[in-house]
């Protein structure tokens, strides 16, 4: 299994749409910095809130594009025979795969986390105590490490659709359901809501949900999410024709 993840980071490394998610992701950062030095006006919780709020409707929505994009080049460059042709078992390749997405994507999380952090104690460092700072790495990871679970979603829907508008239009519409559900208990049901207050909580706990059984039910709902996704994948790869 390393050597195919090895194999599929390789294949990332080649890729210009790598670059472009890296510029992407440092958007919410780039922009409130740049108002930050513009206006001096902006206090440090403030400034983080800003930044995670729009982090945290941009990076599901690059899970999913991003995700989509990588699978289905296997299909628009017509190497996908060729893909599942190695000697090993064609879930193993579609998880390697995954688990290349993964590890990317959270690489490039916790470095803008850090940059963040970075920017947080050379502008307010007087201001900011250790537990503030340990906070916000927390509920910025904690939201990354989560969202990213959502990966066999994605993959599963470009698999089985065989095409990237599909996932576009899904990684879009999570944008408006993170927002639209975010202050009702019903966000349980929609992964990246409940991810979001379930992280956010850590920096303010206004966001909690009204009861801990709530909660729980939430992580049962996004647990079920990605084993079903799981197992989805699993199946489908187990067909006769996968191309």
């Amino acid at each position: 299994m390393n050597m195919l993840v090895k194999n599929e980071l390789l294949k990332l490394k080649r890729l210009k749409s790598v670059y472009v998610i890296f510029i992407l992701s440092f958007l919410p950062y780039g922009i409130n910095t740049i108002g930050l030095l513009t206006t001096k006006s902006i206090a440090v919780d403030r400034y983080y809130f800003f930044v995670f709020n729009q982090y945290a409707i941009l990076f599901p929505t690059i899970i999913f594009i991003f995700t989509g994009f990588l699978f289905y080049a296997e299909f628009k460059n017509k190497t996908m025979l060729n893909w599942i042709s190695y000697p090993f078992h064609t879930f193993k390749l579609i998880l390697s795969k995954m688990m290349a997405i993964f590890i990317l994507l959270l690489s490039l999380s916790v470095l803008n986390h850090l940059v963040l952090l970075a920017t947080q104690w050379i502008i307010f460092g007087k201001n900011l105590t250790l537990p503030q700072m340990g906070s916000y790495l927390f509920a910025s990871s904690l939201f990354s490490s989560l969202s990213l679970l959502i990966i066999p979603v994605a993959a599963l829907l470009v698999i089985t659709t065989k095409s990237i508008i599909g996932v576009m239009i899904a990684g879009l519409v999570s944008i408006f359901l993170t927002t639209m559900l975010l202050g009702a208990d019903i966000s349980i049901y929609f992964p990246f809501s409940y991810i979001y207050r379930l992280s956010i909580q850590f920096y303010d706990s206004t966001f909690v949900y009204s009861t801990q059984e709530i909660q729980l039910w939430g992580a049962v709902i996004l647990a079920a999410y990605v084993a079903i996704a799981t197992q989805g994948l699993y199946l489908y790869s187990r067909k006769s024709r996968v191309y």
